[in-house]
């Protein structure tokens, strides 16, 4: 029975023996040391944070009254004079106000007031245009359309700009400046009859082409001028007939007033034009309406007028000045330019005469005009040239007086 108890004794032993044996090899396995199974679990170990320079906390921000003044202080406000808006024309209305320019006409006779003097060696065939000039008329009166550009809005820096410029116009429209008032024109009463040859070319070649006869009566108050014209030479076959212009109307400190002028070419319909100061506007012969602007002249007027306005204002007419002058033409009325050249001697059968030369250039189909007035006090030019672009001329040269 002893011998039977003994291994039963023995059998915890063996297996406690084991046990210890598969844990050592476990642990040889797994890298370890027994202490670490055995050992309690470390203590979790507290952070602590160490700030060595604590940065200082942000200054609070001045008030408004305590800030630093800007660059440009901003001025106190004050009471500025505001600009008076404009109003935005209408299409029509910006049209009327807007500076007319004239464009050319269709042939030289409506705005050469001394195309006549072609005509004396041409025949009696019409220029070229002459036929529509009118059609043409009407049709630049209706074309063009002013065309305006809507404003975008402006930064604050353009605000102020725009408010210094209104203030500065309007300074200015408080004080305008008065503007100089020209000399009355001195009007003498006179009359008389002179007379002209007219030639081809140059007159020093003597190819004298016609004759023309022009005589004139100013009065206080009322002038008469009265042209007649008559081919001469071998132009006589080709050409029949005369040419024939008479200008009336009224004088005052402003010179010439045309109120009528009436034109006979050849076999021609008369032309005829009547000024109506009153409604401010041209009726032509064709039913044709026109505004009229001041100081408006006939064809036959205008050299009058400009020896009257030499005579009174001697300094318009320096070397390089210009003088505007409206004229009437066939059915319109343009602005004609007439740049003053400088002092040349006329040769005539009277003898030589000092004169003034005055230049209306050509433009388009229109010939240059070359007038020479008298220095005394002749109020009918010495001289006159009719100069087309192909380089043909008539040269009207005083005669006798």
């Amino acid at each position: 029975m002893r011998a039977l108890a003994r291994p039963a004794a023995r059998a915890p032993a063996v297996i406690a023996f084991l046990l210890c044996s598969i844990v050592a090899h476990l642990v040889a396995l797994r890298g370890a040391s027994v202490s670490g199974w055995l050992a309690p679990p470390p203590r979790e170990s507290a952070q602590v944070t160490v700030e060595l320079i604590v940065p200082a906390p942000p200054a609070a921000a001045p008030p408004v009254a305590s800030a630093a003044a800007p660059a440009r202080p901003k001025p106190a406000p004050r009471a500025r004079p505001r600009a008076t808006p404009r109003a935005v024309p209408a299409p029509a209305e910006a049209a009327a106000a807007a500076p007319v320019v004239m464009a050319p006409a269709a042939s030289f006779a409506d705005s050469d007031p001394f195309g006549a003097m072609l005509d004396l060696a041409d025949g009696d065939a019409l220029p070229a245009g002459a036929t529509d000039a009118a059609a043409q008329d009407d049709a630049a009166a209706t074309t063009g359309s002013p065309t305006g550009a809507s404003p975008g809005a402006a930064t604050p820096a353009q605000h102020a700009d725009e408010q210094g410029v209104a203030v500065a116009a309007a300074a200015a429209t408080t004080t305008p400046a008065a503007p100089l008032a020209e000399a009355p024109i001195v009007v003498t009463p006179q009359s008389g009859t002179v007379h002209y040859r007219v030639h081809y070319g140059d007159p020093l070649d003597g190819n004298v082409v016609a004759t023309l006869e022009q005589s004139f009566e100013i009065g206080p108050q009322h002038y008469r001028l009265h042209s007649e014209g008559r081919a001469q030479g071998l132009v006589s076959w080709f050409y029949r007939g005369s040419l024939v212009q008479d200008s009336v109307g009224t004088v005052s400190a402003a010179g010439l007033a045309p109120s009528n002028y009436h034109e006979r070419r050849g076999d021609r319909p008369p032309r005829s034009a009547t000024i109506d100061t009153v409604q401010g506007e041209v009726i032509f012969g064709s039913g044709r309406r026109r505004e009229a602007p001041q100081g408006v002249q006939d064809r036959l007027s205008v050299v009058v007028q400009l020896a009257l306005l030499r005579q009174s204002r001697p300094a318009q007419f320096e070397p390089g000045a210009t003088i505007r002058l409206s004229m009437l033409g066939n059915s319109s009325v343009e602005p004609v330019d007439w740049s003053v050249i400088g002092e040349e001697t006329v040769n005539t059968d009277a003898g030589a005469v000092r004169a003034l030369r005055l230049n209306r250039p050509g433009a388009g189909d229109d010939p240059a005009i070359d007038v020479w007035l008298a220095l005394d006090e002749r109020i009918v030019p010495v001289r006159m040239r009719v100069t087309e672009r192909s380089g043909r001329a008539l040269d009207q040269v005083l005669a006798s007086q």
